[in-house]
C-alpha cells in the first residue's frame, strides 16, 4: 500500500492535502496560497522536527473535532516518521498552525471547522505539505 492509501484508509472521511511545490522565491506565503491555504506565514509557528513529528503523529492518531482515534497510535506514530524522513533535507525548516502536539488552539488555515497540519521547507525552494481538515 501506498503512504496516501495508509492514511487515507486509517483516517475516514476527512479532507488531506498532500502536495509538493517548487517556489525559489524564499516566500512561504507564496507557498501556503499554493496549497490552498491562507496565504500568511505569521499564522505559522516553527517547530522542531521532533514537535514535527508529534503533531503529525497526533493529527493522523484522532480526529480534531471529536478527538476519536482514528488508527492504532503505533502506526500513526510510524507514518508521522515516515512521512517526515521522505520530505525533509538536512536544511530543512518545520511549521504548523498549532503551537505544540497538546495546543487545543491554532490558527484556520482554510474554511473548515478544524484544519491543521505541517509544512516543511527544504530550503533550496521545496516545500512539503500535509494538512488535515474536518467538521463536527
Amino acid at each position: 500500500m501506498s503512504l496516501i492509501t495508509d492514511i487515507l484508509a486509517a483516517r475516514g472521511p476527512t479532507m488531506v492535502r498532500i502536495s509538493d511545490v517548487l517556489d525559489y522565491s524564499d516566500d512561504l506565503s507564496l507557498a501556503l496560497s499554493k496549497f490552498g491555504l491562507t496565504p500568511d506565514e505569521k499564522m505559522l509557528m516553527p517547530q522542531d522536527r521532533a514537535g514535527a513529528i508529534a503533531i503529525l503523529t497526533n493529527l493522523l492518531w484522532k480526529e480534531q473535532a471529536y478527538d476519536c482515534e482514528r488508527m492504532n497510535r503505533g502506526k500513526a506514530e510510524e507514518l508521522a516518521e515516515r512521512i517526515i524522513s521522505e520530505n525533509e533535507s538536512k536544511d530543512s525548516s518545520y511549521f504548523s498552525n498549532k503551537e505544540s502536539p497538546s495546543s487545543n488552539s491554532w490558527n484556520g488555515l482554510t474554511d473548515s471547522t478544524f484544519d491543521s497540519g505541517i509544512i516543511i521547507s527544504s530550503g533550496d525552494g521545496q516545500y512539503f505539505c500535509i494538512w488535515f481538515e474536518d467538521e463536527d
